[in-house]
């Protein structure tokens, strides 16, 4: 009998080992199957932008049991703050870093340093061979002219492009608009003001050229900060104005007929297609390889389809219809 008992209590304890042997080995499983991570460094600025760049990545990562851990500085102009971002970032030995660099030092830094694959994103310094997912800029500008044109057919004697010279996908956006109306000879006089990397000085060359832009046909803006820059500091009424990436300031604008409208990234796709291509290269070894995607345009038409009208609704239609 009380080798019975003895019996009984040895098979319940082994039974009760296996079981937490089971429990841990589903535990290590389960930790390994979403162990796999991407890093993810944004620039600074248009957060609702990132966010919804952010969703299609993790959206693309889970299909595949990885997770992003996305981290982003506060202004797109510091290249030491994403460097040391990316640099803390290798406390998560994550296996690839999606980067929107600020500038061609972040990328020449990384490859003498970051040794895991990395895909960029949203925009790609003018001398790097590194492939990217981002926006067709110089389509984006042509769509913001063609826009311009369909919406107006009387010759122009003044227009401004407002960008940031220094900065490579901001001149494509401003080249693509450029060369279409040129090629359309609709304007006489088409000029480009460099506003600098910063809201503060992009307000201060919009306040010294304040006396020209209200002369302006049309002002077309090649980023965020510009964009909100002529909404907020100039009074045209009669000026047709353009943005460029959607913020709740431009989309009041355009329903309240102060601008044609603004020219959205698929930031959804963006995130989803550069997590998709990363973690191919990594799974199997597929080569990575640029994608450039389409820009649309917002106007008052486009955001009547909205049942509520906000940035990520916009993002959400987008991705969609891609």
């Amino acid at each position: 009998m009380k080798h019975s008992i003895f019996l009984r209590t040895r098979i319940d304890a082994l039974y009760k080992n296996i079981t937490l042997w089971m429990m841990l080995f589903c535990c290590i499983t389960s930790f390994h199957a979403y162990s796999k991570c991407l890093y993810m460094v944004t620039a600074g600025g248009g957060h609702t932008f990132w966010q919804a760049i952010t969703h299609g990545a993790q959206v693309a990562a889970k299909q595949y049991n990885y997770r992003i851990i996305s981290r982003g500085t506060f202004e797109s102009i510091n290249a030491e703050a994403q460097l040391s971002i990316i640099e803390y970032s290798k406390n998560y030995n994550c296996d690839g870093l999606i980067l929107a660099p600020y500038n061609q030092l972040v990328v020449d830094q990384l490859q003498q340093n970051y040794f895991k694959p990395i895909i960029l994103i949203d925009r790609k310094p003018k001398f790097s061979t590194m492939h990217v997912v981002k926006t067709d800029d110089y389509q984006a500008g042509q769509l913001a002219a063609k826009q311009l044109l369909a919406s107006n057919t009387k010759k122009f004697k003044l227009g401004y492009i407002l960008t940031n010279t220094q900065i490579a996908h901001l001149n494509e956006r401003a080249k693509g608009f450029s060369d279409y109306l040129m090629k359309k000879q609709t304007f006489e006089k088409l000029e480009t003001i460099n506003l600098g990397g910063s809201v503060g000085s992009a307000r201060q060359q919009i306040y010294l050229k304040k006396p020209i832009l209200n002369q302006a046909d049309i002002i077309y803006s090649t980023n965020e900060l510009s964009s909100l820059a002529i909404n907020q500091d100039l009074d045209l009424p009669t000026t047709i104005k353009i943005g460029f990436d959607c913020h709740p300031l431009l989309i009041e604008a355009t329903l309240n007929s102060k601008m044609l409208g603004f020219v959205s990234q698929n930031a959804f796709q963006i995130g989803y297609a550069s997590a998709s291509k990363l973690i191919a290269h990594i799974e199997s070894g597929k080569p990575l390889n640029s994608l450039y995607l389409n820009a649309n345009f917002i106007d008052y038409a486009f955001l009547q389809k909205l049942p509520v009208v906000n940035c990520q609704n916009i993002y959400r239609y987008l991705a969609q219809q891609n």
